[in-house]
């Protein structure tokens, strides 16, 4: 295994329309990045993972279960296991999504 990667180097897929993803997996975790155009959605899922998304760049919209915030630079959501969730990038993103256990993407 990698301990050192740099994201500029990660095979980006295009997950959503204007939303690309590129992954590392360790035994226990995956660790998404995730950047996201301006008006990308990733629609209204739910997965058995606990995710924890980290902010990095812009402004995202996103519905957690019933409650829906704007999202920013320096925040953090917690999406419990199989909890429903959406999100709309408000402006270009970059997040960090922290999934437990490993996802199968």
């Amino acid at each position: 295994m990698n301990h050192f990667i740099s994201l500029s180097k990660l095979a980006a897929v295009e997950a959503v329309k204007g939303g690309f993803l590129s992954a590392v997996q360790t035994e226990n975790l995956t660790i998404a990045y995730t950047s996201m155009k301006a008006g990308a959605e990733i629609p209204l899922h739910h997965h058995p993972e606990d995710a924890v998304d980290i902010m990095l760049e812009g402004i995202l919209e996103m519905q957690i279960g019933e409650i829906t915030e704007i999202i920013a630079h320096g925040m953090i959501t917690i999406v419990p296991s199989n909890m429903p969730h959406k999100a709309k990038a408000i402006t270009e993103c970059n997040v960090i999504t922290i999934f437990y256990p490993r996802r199968v993407l």
